[in-house]
């Protein structure tokens, strides 16, 4: 490969991939099996007890799209059949006796796949399963785009680590902000509602703002609408082929009676009339359909004394520029009237790894913020930047927000 073209990252990610893909098919082939190497994911979750799409999506590290088309497969091979769950809502899957005698078959395989798994990291003297899985992991956190928009203000020289850039140029920002700034979900929360709705067949995420949630949803459900009353924020909305963005208010929504199994709204709830808002969620949901209230709080920031002072900031300095609301949102949303069965929900955090200009870009996206512009308060927002800046340094920083939810069903 010496005279090649350094290769990226997914160029050798895909090579890889292939070589592997290829040596396991010589290897089924030489045991007399013909089989697709893309189920085994399936069939290790189904053999670790799943017995649904989301089951088997949250054994796995692939997305309930992929694992949709491969179930689909499978089915057609004659390895999987379906069956009503107990519930009567969702329909489960199991294994025929064509998939269990194949499991029986395969299961020697992958130990010896793990064998030689071993024996390719003692060659080359790297954890490779814990190398990718670490990738993965902070590649959630953070996605591979946002890091190359990282890179390229790096090697533009970003001003914000030269020289603190005034506040007003950091703090006056527009709807394309928001979509850049505001930090992603956690795929695991999706996975919790999409699990959590009767089926995945519709979703509706209200408030969508530039579609956060929105595009992660359509990762577990066949459709999903975005609702916003904002055409600037529809205007720089996260594209997904199975998501449709509509410009409406939460109090008239777009979309036919009895026709979603899930509604979101993620920290947009306490703009809402919610009396409106709960009527039409009752008119679009169909029976044991789940409504989710999301938001997340103040981040937390690491070391010690950059938190502290983040947070004489917010709880100080902007706190009376916050429209009231705000302390719904604080409160994780607790306060809210909320008139429907109940459900418990798992803990979540929002985690990142920012830098300085990363966070202040986040800061940006803030009403509390606009208003001490609007009020010609730059002295509050050049303080605050001059300071971090002493802190912060030229690095990135632990960034996280504490996930709240309602989970109800209608």
């Amino acid at each position: 490969m010496s005279s090649k073209v350094k290769p990226g990252l997914g160029e050798l990610l895909r090579y890889v991939g292939e070589l592997v893909d290829q040596g396991a098919e010589e290897h089924y082939r030489d045991i007399g099996l013909q089989y697709r190497p893309r189920y085994t994911p399936v069939l290790r979750a189904m053999s670790a007890g799943a017995e649904t799409v989301t089951d088997i999506t949250a054994r796995s590290t692939l997305t309930q799209g992929a694992i949709s088309q491969t179930v689909s497969l499978m089915l057609k091979d004659g390895i999987l059949a379906r069956h009503q769950l107990d519930d009567g809502r969702k329909t489960g899957l199991h294994l025929t006796r064509t998939g269990k005698d194949l499991l029986k078959r395969l299961e020697p395989h992958w130990a010896v796949t793990f064998s030689a798994i071993g024996d390719l990291e003692a060659e080359v003297g790297h954890p490779l399963l814990q190398v990718l899985t670490d990738t993965a992991q902070a590649l959630e956190r953070q996605g591979f785009g946002a890091r190359l928009k990282e890179a390229a203000n790096h090697q533009k020289g970003c001003p914000m680590m030269a020289e603190p850039k005034s506040a007003r140029n950091w703090f006056d920002r527009d709807g394309r902000s928001y979509a850049s700034f505001r930090p992603e979900y956690p795929a695991s929360l999706s996975r919790f509602l999409a699990e959590a709705a009767p089926d995945t067949s519709r979703a509706v995420d209200v408030g969508c703002g530039t579609g956060q949630l929105t595009h992660q949803l359509a990762d577990f459900f066949q459709s999903v609408m975005g609702v916003d009353p904002s055409t600037e924020q529809i205007g720089n909305a996260l594209p997904h082929d199975r998501v449709e963005y509509v410009c409406a208010p939460a109090e008239n929504l777009p979309l036919p009676d009895c026709s979603v199994t899930l509604i979101t709204a993620a920290q947009s709830a306490h703009w809402f009339d919610l009396a409106d808002f709960y009527d039409e969620v009752r008119r679009v949901a169909v029976n044991g359909a789940v409504i989710a209230l999301v938001s997340y709080g103040v981040p937390r920031l690491a070391p010690s004394d950059l938190d502290a002072r983040f947070r004489r900031f917010y709880w100080e300095e902007i706190a009376c520029y916050w429209p009231p609301e705000r302390k719904l949102v604080e409160s994780g949303y607790a306060d809210l009237e909320f008139p429907f069965e109940e459900r418990p929900t798992p803990g979540m955090e929002i985690d990142r790894a920012w830098d300085l200009s990363d966070f202040l870009g986040y800061l940006s996206t803030w009403s509390a913020v606009h208003r001490v512009n609007e009020a010609g308060r730059d002295d509050i927002l050049e303080a605050f930047v001059h300071d971090l800046h002493l802190i912060w340094g030229d690095r990135r920083r632990p960034v996280i927000w504490p996930i709240n939810m309602r989970v109800g069903i209608t």
